[in-house]
């Protein structure tokens, strides 16, 4: 899909910037020189600040060009240019365009003149530059006819090349305007790719579609590098950034090409050595972005870089060539998008050494290689994403015919273990039954009620009603933290310590003091902690005596009034030796009292609203006549309606008393 849409966009954009009377007109105001030589500064050329004496020097060894694009490689030394060119167009303001964005340092002299007439180059921020455009350019003033000689001395850390041609203003601008079209389009094409594909792994969650779209990224950040769009439009303030910035994408393109091979080729199953051996060359490349890169002389990073990038390129293809020999029918399209790519580097090399013509084809081969690799890249990625669909169905397929005797042998064994599990937990509820008391009676002053519902099998609150003496009541209440069998594993060793302690001590701060001790020293190792309250009431001298560690307040009501019983003291098995206050009360005739834990308001209606305190003292005001069984059953009922049916959301304890006589 992408390469038929890739053609035919090409295919309009080429009709419509490469027209005939653009090109004529374009080709009409511009010229090449008429005679260019070229040589490399040696350590014999000494003085170097004045360069007249190149026009003269006869010891000098020019080399002849015979065409107005030059390649050198990297060179360490400057390279001079001489040419001669008669302006033939009819302009008297021409623009020099060195066809080249990546020179470091740029002086141009003219016969006669001992001190450079321009000075550029990228190590100047592109803001300074003569001219708004890609490449180094320069304007100058040359009369309709006249013919000069200049010399171009150049520095720089990347590759020297040159596509020299002189433009009238007008006639530059309009050539930039259609190359930006053009590059535009490109990019666009790339960066509608990734988005594409960064889509695709949203739906598929498949992440070779990330390392896709980092590869064909990094790769469209190289060609805006190249062509100079980078340091026009984002590092133009930086140059030492712009300068370093190129082999970092580089290597990011490397490091992003070789991961989406190796899962693209699937190496790790089909090449094995393959696979490590590209894992060997990432860590390398990795450890020179990461290391030494910083601290590398800016032409020797530039150097490892293009190395890299040779290595990437080759070791692709190698790789993807070995894999297809040997069977991999994933390698053919991967190998073709490498190819594509290789060749339109290819032509653009061949066009800067000359050996063929400049037109949109040669000059943008690099791009519409690139563009048509990444398509055809797309193309395997879709095809490598149906093969492991195509395996995962066939493994599916396979499975299926022992997947249901498994399933029925591994569902008896779990029905087996439920079964169990539920024996156990039966066990387990019958034995903390035992653990609450009910208090059995005959004394006419007072009356208990009690109601608990656990929210599992087994729960994590605990109560307890004794008779301490005759006249005197004590009523404890108790919720560990958790739910099932961990909090009521809990809510044992809270029996166990309260059954000793319960009748020793007098007064219900004493007795939660030495709790939390207990809970301190002996259980620390598996961090047990819970809150409780203790209500006493004595009859004979008519006070309630009452403390509470870290429980939500409980309910003293004397008719339709509510009055709380606040926490004195912090939550057992926090902090050793926390004080607990004691809170004392006169009680009258018709007093009720109301221990509780939260899970008797903290519950939640479907929309998520609580159930909170407010509401449970409005129900017991409403219901302060009714019997105290009764009220309480209310109370449970409008807490089952409010919840819908659902208030197993906690566990539920919920005890009353009554004071009915105190004579």
């Amino acid at each position: 899909m992408w390469s038929y849409f890739f053609c035919f966009a090409t295919a309009l954009l080429f009709l419509s910037c490469g027209r005939p009377e653009i090109q004529k007109y374009i080709s009409n105001d511009s010229i090449s020189p008429d005679h260019l030589d070229y040589t490399i500064l040696n350590s014999n050329i000494s003085d170097k600040s004045n360069l007249t004496e190149f026009f003269s020097n006869k010891s000098i060894e020019w080399k002849t060009v015979f065409k107005n694009s030059l390649s050198l490689g990297f060179q360490s030394s400057p390279v001079v240019v001489k040419l001669t060119t008669t302006n033939t167009t009819k302009s008297d303001i021409l623009v020099l365009d060195l066809g080249n964005p990546l020179l470091d340092s740029v002086k141009i002299y003219e016969d006669g003149k001992p001190l450079p007439i321009k000075i550029g180059g990228d190590f100047l921020p592109h803001s300074e530059w003569e001219l708004f455009s890609k490449s180094i350019a320069f304007e100058l003033d040359w009369k309709i006819g006249e013919t000069k000689t200049l010399l171009i001395e150049t520095k720089t850390s990347s590759n020297i090349s040159y596509l020299i041609r002189f433009y009238s203003k007008e006639s530059f601008y309009l050539k930039e305007n259609i190359e930006n079209t053009i590059l535009g389009f490109f990019y666009g094409t790339i960066f509608i790719m990734v988005l594409y594909n960064l889509f695709v792994f949203f739906i598929l969650r498949e992440v070779a579609y990330i390392t896709y779209c980092l590869s064909i990224f990094f790769n469209l950040c190289l060609q805006m590098y190249l062509n100079g769009i980078l340091n026009q439009l984002i590092t133009l303030e930086n140059p030492e950034i712009h300068n370093r910035i190129g082999s970092i994408i580089v290597v990011c393109s490397a490091l992003s090409g070789w991961t989406f091979a190796q899962q693209t080729l699937n190496l790790k199953k089909f090449n094995p050595f393959a696979n490590i051996f590209l894992r060997a060359v990432k860590i390398i490349a990795f450890f020179y972005i990461i290391v030494p890169y910083s601290y590398l002389p800016l032409g020797t990073a530039v150097r490892i870089g293009n190395l890299i990038a040779q290595v990437f390129v080759s070791t692709v293809f190698i790789v993807a060539l070995l894999n297809y020999s040997s069977g991999n029918k994933q390698a053919r399209l991967f190998l073709f998008g490498w190819s594509t790519l290789l060749f339109g580097i290819l032509l653009y090399t061949l066009m800067l050494n000359g050996f063929l013509p400049v037109n949109l084809v040669t000059i943008y081969s690099n791009q519409i290689g690139s563009t048509l690799e990444a398509a055809i890249l797309s193309l395997a990625l879709a095809n490598r994403i149906n093969e492991l669909r195509e395996e995962k169905a066939k493994a599916q397929n396979e499975a299926v015919l022992t997947l249901e005797e498994k399933v029925r042998e591994r569902t008896k064994n779990l029905d087996e273990s439920l079964n169990l599990i539920k024996k156990d937990l039966s066990v387990a509820k019958k034995i903390q039954k035992t653990l609450f008391s009910e208090i059995k009676t005959a004394d006419v002053r007072i009356n208990f009620h009690s109601h608990y519902n656990s929210m599992s099998e087994v729960g994590g609150d605990f109560y307890d009603l004794t008779q301490v003496k005759h006249d005197y009541y004590r009523i404890f209440v108790a919720d560990a933290t958790g739910h099932g069998i961990q909090a009521a594993l809990i809510t044992m060793a809270i029996k166990a310590e309260y059954e000793s302690l319960k009748v020793i001590y007098d007064h219900p701060d004493d007795l939660i003091f030495h709790m939390n001790q207990i809970f301190i020293n002996k259980y620390s190792n598996v961090q047990t902690i819970f809150t409780c309250a203790v209500c006493d009431i004595d009859l004979k001298n008519k006070r309630l005596l009452f403390a509470s560690a870290g429980h939500p307040d409980q309910i003293q009501q004397r008719v339709d009034e509510i009055k709380t019983l606040p926490r004195t003291g912090k939550i057992i098995g926090l902090l050793d030796h926390a004080p607990y206050r004691l809170v004392e009360h006169f009680i009258e005739e018709g007093d009720r009292f109301f221990l509780f834990t939260d899970g008797i308001f903290e519950q939640f209606n479907p929309e998520k609203e609580l159930f909170g305190e407010n509401r449970l003292y409005d129900i017991l005001k409403e219901n302060a006549k009714q019997p105290l069984s009764i009220a309480m059953t209310n109370v449970l009922k409008e807490l089952d309606l409010f919840t819908r049916g659902n208030s197993n959301q906690d566990d539920i304890t919920f005890i009353g008393c009554e004071i009915q006589n105190l004579n």
